[in-house]
């Protein structure tokens, strides 16, 4: 597991940005009391969210994304198969 993708930046680099089409499921990433962070529930992330993909996964097969303020690991092939590029433009 590739560790360093556990790190919540304040202002990610954002790669791409993708609507989602349908929904995926996801890992949430959560910010523990001392400003780390750790592996939190599963959750879905529903058709229709914006996902700014900002990083490498905790392996090759996974990015990390921020959705509505939060972030979270999704899978590369669910992104691929249930998202579309987005107009939204990408911040730096």
């Amino acid at each position: 597991m590739n560790i360093d993708a556990l790190f919540i930046p304040s202002c990610p680099a954002v790669q791409r940005t993708v609507i989602l089409l349908k929904n995926i499921s996801a890992i949430q990433i959560v910010r523990t009391n001392d400003d780390r962070a750790k592996l939190g529930v599963i959750a879905q992330l529903p058709g229709g969210a914006v996902l700014e993909v900002c990083g490498g996964g905790f392996n090759e097969r996974t990015s990390k994304v921020r959705c509505q303020n939060g972030f979270y690991f999704v899978f590369n092939q669910d992104i691929d198969a249930h998202g579309r590029a987005s107009g939204v433009s990408a911040r730096a």
